[in-house]
């Protein structure tokens, strides 16, 4: 294949530029460099250059507000953005005009490269310029959202593939299923997706199934008044979606094979959950053909102690949320970020969030120092110690005290017995079958109850039977 095609690399940082022009030139094509957004828009506007690939910002500006421009005087012209900008917001605001892709920095040459040829291939053919990548959103589909909730934050690699993969589900309507342990705002996250797929503002309603009894769950999806019909039209997130009773998955099922059964449709559903689902399936707890359907796009979002880089963005983003909250400005002093970032955050964003308005609040000065950090830290690690110590009793009524505590104002929903009942029973049976090594004859003596009761009460659980199982 002839490589006519002429790539133009325009970055302002000198080791970035000559890496590129150097990559590409191996490639066999022709590359020119440019440094400044001057130097971009003069080059671009000449009709010279028929693939761009570029920085965002510039000393003299900010290559996304001359997008539109060079997007309307040059149509044929291919552009690549990549950038070092840690948020969702960016990778939006660039394929809203069209990008051939979106790459964060660092970047890995090697898809930079597929790209940069597949667009040469393009252009040798004299085919019509289109987003060769599923990832890109015409204008037409796409608003921007004024502000990015503060889970979507974040320079690590972990976090700029979510940026990727959101902007991506974002140009469809399949069912999203979000999996994210307990503390990662999945309802934040799943508020954003659905706010960046649509041109205007849409209902987003929510629904946390751990507050609802099982019994109920068919009323509240398919009932007189439910929230399908409330959310028509609009975007539905359902969280804990593992805790779906067995009727409202099959009528939840029906619903989304046969779209007869109902006038009403959420233009998006996302579902979230903690667990892993595939575990429940392979179980017999949860359909293998609903997770099949509400999992056609699958986002897994890191806990925040695999990405410790981003607590510095995160900590002083709620830093900056909370001045504007309070209405007086605090800040985080360097020291007092590198204590954050040396704890692990079991409570993952929820956590840091909680700890650094408690910060806020009680810090003397405006400036956070690192010695209350590690007062607070401490305090956690006393905490998880103390917890270690507990009784079985103390340790069920702290864990229901952070129950009750983590509701707010609020009350739980009837029949908060019998769900912690089932919550402990599964655990309890697994724990004491591990450690009599799967003899069910020590385990009903433990436990107390007869043999013929644990087995039942095993079958019923999907707990192994055999020995072999608590190896």
């Amino acid at each position: 294949m002839s490589k006519t095609a002429q790539f133009v690399v325009a970055d302002d940082d000198r080791s970035v530029r000559t890496f590129l022009v150097h990559a590409l030139t191996r490639q066999g094509y022709k590359v020119s460099a440019v440094t400044t957004l001057a130097g971009l828009w003069d080059y671009t506007m000449s009709g010279r250059g028929n693939i761009l690939i570029t920085d965002v910002g510039f000393p003299d500006g900010d290559v996304l507000d001359v997008l539109p421009r060079i997007r309307e005087k040059r149509p044929d012209l291919q552009i690549i953005v990549m950038s070092a900008r840690t948020n969702l917001l960016t990778a939006i605001k660039a394929q809203k005009y069209e990008v051939v892709d979106y790459f964060p920095k660092p970047f890995e040459l090697g898809k930079l490269i597929e790209v940069c040829n597949r667009s040469a291939r393009l252009h040798a053919s004299n085919g019509v310029v289109e987003a060769t990548n599923p990832t890109i959103m015409r204008s037409a589909q796409l608003s921007v959202p004024k502000a990015i909730a503060i889970p979507l934050v974040g320079q690590s690699a972990a976090m700029q593939n979510t940026f990727r993969l959101l902007t991506r589900y974002s140009a469809t309507k399949v069912p999203v299923l979000i999996h994210a342990e307990a503390g990662a705002e999945k309802e934040e996250i799943a508020r954003t997706l659905c706010q960046i797929g649509t041109q205007k503002p849409m209902e987003f309603i929510s629904v946390n199934l751990s507050h609802t009894p099982p019994d109920d769950h068919v009323n509240l999806f398919f009932g007189q008044e439910n929230i399908i019909k409330s959310a028509a039209n609009g975007s539905l997130f359902i969280n804990n979606i593992e805790l779906l009773s067995n009727d409202a998955q099959r009528a939840l099922m029906r619903y989304l094979d046969r779209p007869d059964t109902s006038p009403y449709r959420p233009d998006r559903i996302v579902v979230g959950t903690c667990v892993d689902l595939r575990n429940y399936v392979s179980q017999g707890l949860f359909r293998d053909d609903l997770y099949f359907a509400l999992s056609s796009a699958y986002l897994t979002v890191p806990p925040l102690r695999e990405r410790l880089e981003d607590v510095r963005p995160l900590a002083n983003l709620i830093c900056k949320e909370l001045s504007s909250e309070f209405g007086i400005t605090k800040i985080l002093q360097s020291d007092a970020v590198n204590c954050l970032q040396s704890w692990n955050w079991p409570g993952n964003l929820r956590e840091l969030m909680f700890l650094i308005r408690r910060l806020f609040v009680n810090a003397d000065s405006n400036e956070i120092t690192a010695a209350e950090v590690l007062a607070e830290i401490n305090a956690l690690k006393n905490d998880l110690s103390e917890d270690k110590k507990m009784s079985l009793g103390d340790s069920a009524h702290y864990h229901i005290d952070k129950y009750f505590n983590s509701l707010g104002d609020d009350l739980p929903s009837s029949g908060l017995f019998e769900r912690i009942i089932r919550e402990v029973e599964k655990p309890l049976i697994q724990a004491t079958m591990k450690r009599t090594s799967g003899n069910q004859i020590k385990a009903s003596e433990i436990l107390g109850i007869n043999r013929n009761t644990l087995r039942k009460k095993i079958k019923q659980l999907n707990l192994p039977l055999s020995r072999d199982g608590y190896k």
